[in-house]
C-alpha cells in the first residue's frame, strides 16, 4: 500500500511544479488588439473564465461522504489538472495551454450535529504582458504576480449510519484575490453538491454531483464589457476512490466530468 502514498505525493509535487505553466493565464483584457475586440473575443473569454473557474473550484471539494466526529480533522494537499477544451485553448486568456495544473491546501473540521466545516486555499503565479519600452525591439515583459483563491463551506450528513453508504450535502463559497497589476475584476463561485460513498477496509468509493455558479464583474475600464456582471453555471459530476495505505493517512483520486474536465489526486491525514 505504501506505493499508493508515494504515488500520491509524487503527483501533488508534480502538480505544484506544473503550476508555473499556469502563469500564461494573465487574465488581462487591456492588451487585446482592436481586431480582437471587434471580433467578440472578450465575450468568449468571459464565458471561458466562468466555465473554467466553475469547473476547477467545484472539483476536489470532497473525497468521502463520511463526516468526522466533533473535533475530528482532515488536512492535506490536493492536485488538480484540468484539460482546456479545444474551443478555448487558443484564447489569449489561456495562451494555448492544453493543461492547467493547480495545487491547494484542504482542511475539514468536525462539528456537532452532523456538520463539518471545510476550507481551501491555493495560489498560482500569472504572467503579465506589459510592453518593455527599453528593449530593442520592444517586447512583452514577464511581469509576475500571484493570484490567490480562498474558499470555505459547510457539509451536512444526511445519512451517517455505520455499515451502509454515507450521504452528505455541502455548500461552499470561493473568492479570487488578484494583485492590482493583473486586476481584471472580481470572481466568486458558489458550489452546491450532493455526495454518496461506501467504504470497505482500506477502500472508499465515492460519487457526487452538483452545480457551480460563478460570477465575474469586469473592471470599468475593460473594453465593451467594462463594469458588466456576468454569471454562469456549470454542472459537474465526480467519481473517485480513496485508499488508506497507512493508519490515519489517505490517498484519493477522482475524475470530474464537466466542460473543463479534470482529474485530481490528493494525500492527507485524518483524525476521526
Amino acid at each position: 500500500m505504501r506505493q499508493f502514498l508515494i504515488l500520491g505525493l509524487l503527483f501533488v509535487i508534480f502538480t505544484v511544479l506544473t503550476v508555473p505553466s499556469a502563469q500564461a493565464q494573465y487574465f488581462k483584457f487591456d492588451n487585446l488588439t482592436p481586431e480582437q475586440v471587434q471580433s467578440g473575443v472578450i465575450e468568449i473569454e468571459v464565458d471561458a473564465i466562468l466555465k473554467f473557474f466553475g469547473s476547477i473550484v467545484g472539483g476536489g471539494l470532497y473525497h468521502t461522504a463520511d463526516l468526522h466526529s466533533v473535533g475530528g480533522i482532515d488536512v492535506g494537499l490536493r492536485g488538480v489538472i484540468a484539460v482546456v477544451p479545444d474551443e478555448f485553448d487558443d484564447l489569449p486568456v489561456f495562451s494555448e495551454e492544453n493543461l492547467v495544473g493547480l495545487a491547494f491546501l484542504h482542511g475539514s473540521l468536525g462539528l456537532p450535529g452532523n456538520f463539518e466545516l471545510l476550507g481551501r486555499f491555493f495560489y498560482f503565479p500569472v504572467l503579465g504582458s506589459d510592453p518593455d519600452e527599453n528593449a530593442s525591439p520592444p517586447r512583452a515583459a514577464d511581469s509576475r504576480g500571484g493570484v490567490t483563491l480562498i474558499g470555505g463551506g459547510l457539509k451536512y450528513g444526511l445519512l451517517q449510519i455505520p455499515g451502509v453508504p454515507k450521504i452528505m450535502v455541502l455548500g461552499a463559497y470561493h473568492v479570487l484575490l488578484v494583485p492590482e497589476e493583473f486586476d481584471f475584476g472580481t470572481v466568486s463561485t458558489v458550489s452546491l453538491k450532493g455526495v454518496v460513498s461506501h467504504s470497505v477496509p482500506l477502500l472508499t468509493v465515492y460519487a457526487g454531483g452538483g452545480i457551480d455558479i460563478t460570477t465575474l464583474k469586469l473592471k470599468d475600464d475593460i473594453p465593451i464589457l467594462g463594469g458588466d456582471r456576468s454569471t454562469g453555471s456549470e454542472p459537474l459530476l465526480t467519481l473517485g476512490v480513496q485508499i488508506k495505505p497507512l493508519p490515519l493517512i489517505h490517498v484519493n483520486g477522482s475524475y470530474n466530468f464537466s466542460e473543463f474536465p479534470s482529474f485530481e489526486l490528493g494525500v492527507g491525514i485524518s483524525f476521526r
